[in-house]
């Protein structure tokens, strides 16, 4: 997945607040993927974590709250790691689909600068 970022001007945060909802809103409505069962737990909080930040920037109209910014960033490497681990089988799919949006949506979060 790859996101693309707009460039410095007007309107950029409008158009990074709407694609964050956008990939918010496809997240995942259903029970938490299939992932390897030893790394589960550590993949339900990351997605816990990013859950309350993504949600509390979009509640605020594009505000993270005051230590989410920070959070983002610790979670960043997180992220990733997730991502090259899901993608190493076909079997956890849904999980990968799941932590790339993640991982694009820290990225909006913290390219936004507000």
């Amino acid at each position: 997945m790859t996101i693309l970022i707009p460039p410095p001007g007007p309107g950029r945060h409008r158009a990074i607040v709407s694609e964050v909802a956008l990939l918010w809103a496809v997240h995942h409505p259903g029970a938490f993927p299939d992932v390897p069962f030893d790394d589960r737990h550590d993949l339900a909080y990351l997605d816990f974590n990013m859950a309350g930040c993504v949600k509390t920037y979009l509640e605020n109209g594009g505000v993270p709250g005051p230590v989410h910014i920070e959070v983002l960033r610790d979670c960043l490497p997180e992220l990733r790691a997730a991502v090259a681990l899901l993608s190493r089988s076909a079997e956890y799919r849904e999980g990968l689909r799941i932590f790339r949006g993640l991982l694009a949506m820290a990225k909006l979060i913290l390219a936004d600068g507000t």
